[in-house]
């Protein structure tokens, strides 16, 4: 019954943020699936079956294994202009296996961490501005959500989530949290609209949403820095609000930069 629980939970939420993320265009949807819509689930869930100890070690390494994200999405933001779905996403998603692999092999610090995010993500603004540069308005090709597209979604990430919950008494926590960092979200959500709206409109998805996942990163070192000193409840809604707020002030740019 709690593994049930965990899956339709799970799948229910990132079915609803993908779902917003498809009709509400390219700024509004990088912002959602820039969300911990996969992995906030898993800690949700983590926090109920280990220690704070675990949690923390399992964010510090997922932090780290954001900037292999970061990788994935320059791949594709680069490759998905001019190719098809499997020349632009296979190549993506074995970037993020070859550096994901050494980085689960480190033992990382904050400092550590965040300097391999910032000059990861850094080069991927700069790698993908040309895909990136978009205005405010809803794109001309809104994606209409379909029901199998829903419930293969909701499967997918339900599955994802209780295999790494049920897998990271094994894994220890190091491993586990370069797994739950696994773009599930991104994956799922360019398998399903990249034939539907185009390469070019995904390029731009994923130029965007290299800037918000970013925040994503910042919300797991928040959860590290927080759950030992004030618990697994203070430390995620304290990575709540750093994501809140770290995606409001990316639309505000967005925004300034648009006007």
């Amino acid at each position: 019954m709690t593994a049930l629980v965990r899956a339709l939970t799970a799948g229910t939420v990132v079915v609803l943020a993908s779902v917003l993320a498809e009709i509400l265009g390219p700024v509004w949807g990088a912002l959602i699936i820039s969300l911990p819509v996969t992995a906030g689930p898993v800690y949700v869930f983590m926090v109920l079956e280990h220690d704070a100890a675990f949690v923390a070690g399992a964010a510090l390494n997922g932090f780290a294994a954001n900037a292999a994200t970061g990788l994935f999405l320059i791949v594709y933001a680069r490759r998905a202009t001019h190719r098809g779905l499997v020349a632009a996403l296979g190549p993506a998603a074995m970037a993020w296996i070859a550096a994901a692999v050494p980085i689960s092999a480190v033992a990382w610090t904050p400092v550590m961490a965040f300097l391999l995010n910032v000059v990861v993500y850094g080069a991927g603004i700069l790698i993908t501005r040309p895909a990136a540069r978009t205005i405010l308005a809803r794109s001309a090709v809104v994606a209409r959500p379909r029901p199998l597209d829903l419930v293969v979604r909701a499967a997918a990430v339900a599955l994802f989530v209780t295999g790494v919950l049920a897998l990271s008494a094994v894994l220890g926590p190091a491993r586990t949290g370069v797994i739950a960092a696994y773009p599930l979200t991104l994956t799922s959500t360019f398998v399903i609209l990249h034939r539907r709206v185009g390469g070019a409109a995904m390029a731009r998805l994923a130029g965007i949403t290299v800037r918000g996942v970013f925040g994503f990163g910042l919300t797991l070192l928040t959860v590290h820095l927080m759950v030992r000193p004030f618990g697994a409840a203070a430390a995620l809604a304290g990575a709540l609000l750093v994501s809140l707020v770290y995606s409001a002030g990316l639309l505000a740019l967005q925004r300034r930069s648009a006007g």
